[in-house]
């Protein structure tokens, strides 16, 4: 028995007692995070809105995250949001709860239709990048400042996003999905885009810095999962750039990259004597090597996504 009592059965007794406080849980393999701080600045617009219990609050609404290695109380949520399914058995586990919600809304390009098997509930809000998702994002421009357009959903429903302070469709996937869930509690459309305008990303997950002599870094360092190098390398791949470095310490990332696209790719490890490598990869012994080869490659305009920290090269961040 844990120190202050079971977690699980705290939830379900506040909930239980307080049930006019509307919960949404947030399950997925990756973009938890993302998700639950889109959600957090979007609804704070017009709800008070907790991560977890808050016993000296009374909320209009509390979060909860919920990964597939983690048990989790028996409540039936007002919103299930899945950002992401990468195993059958993770799908298993957030249908089952999906099934038990009001609504379950899924990320339409990262939860692959195969696992729909498992989903009973019919009342169903997709959101992604674009048209057939429910929810979905006609940009105007997209640059190394962020992007701006419109978000677009059911009977009419369009919201003109200021400048929104993301980049790459991956990390606007989460303010699509906080939009929808905005328009579900009928928050007005002006307050969604005050929560829009004021989102900044976490640093560590494409977050732009200042580097020397102009160059800019996507800083991706603190983004863990498997996916996280494809999708920002898709990001560095749309932008304008004289010059474009991945910087990274794994080498299944190699096997991501489209190597007529960039420029370098710096590697922190032993070159393996026993496998052959792209020309434009090289390797690096220790953090002062890769750091001091990298600075005499910055220029102005040179792009540099950062899946390692290294904040010796960051001067400041942009947003």
């Amino acid at each position: 028995m844990p120190l202050f009592g079971n977690p699980k059965k705290r939830i379900e007794r506040y909930l239980k007692k307080y049930d006019t406080i509307k919960s949404i849980v947030v399950c997925g393999s990756y973009g938890r995070k993302s998700a639950i701080r889109a959600l957090g600045f979007i609804l704070s617009e017009e709800l008070t809105v907790t991560m977890g219990i808050n016993k000296n609050v009374l909320e209009d609404v509390i979060v909860l995250d919920y990964n597939s290695s983690s048990a989790f109380p028996d409540i039936n949520p007002d919103i299930v949001i899945i950002t992401a399914c990468e195993t059958d058995e993770e799908a298993q586990r957030y249908f089952a709860l999906a099934n038990r919600a009001n609504y379950v809304v899924l990320n339409f390009n990262d939860v692959p239709q195969e696992f729909a098997k498992y989903l009973q509930n019919t009342n169903i809000i997709t959101y992604g990048n674009e048209y057939p998702a429910d929810y979905y994002f006609e940009d105007d421009w997209k640059t190394i400042e962020g992007c701006t357009g419109d978000i677009v959903g059911p009977e009419g429903f369009r919201i003109h996003a200021g400048h929104i302070k993301v980049i790459g469709n991956y990390n606007l996937r989460p303010l699509i999905m906080a939009a929808a869930v905005g328009h579900l509690f009928q928050i007005p459309p002006e307050k969604i885009k005050e929560g829009l305008k004021s989102f900044t990303p976490i640093h560590g997950r494409m977050a732009p810095a200042r580097g020397l002599r102009g160059s800019i870094i996507l800083d991706d360092s603190a983004s863990g999962s498997k996916t996280s190098v494809k999708y920002g390398l898709q990001s560095i791949y749309e932008l304008d750039a004289n010059v474009r470095i991945l910087v990274t310490n794994n080498f299944n990332n190699l096997r991501k990259v489209n190597y007529d696209l960039m420029s370098e790719i710096l590697v922190l490890g032993e070159r393996p004597a026993d496998q052959k490598f792209n020309a434009k990869v090289k390797f690096f012994g220790d953090d002062f090597e890769l750091v001091k080869y990298l600075s005499s490659r910055l220029e102005t305009d040179a792009l540099i996504l950062l899946e390692i920290p290294l904040p010796e090269i960051i001067q400041s961040y942009i947003w």
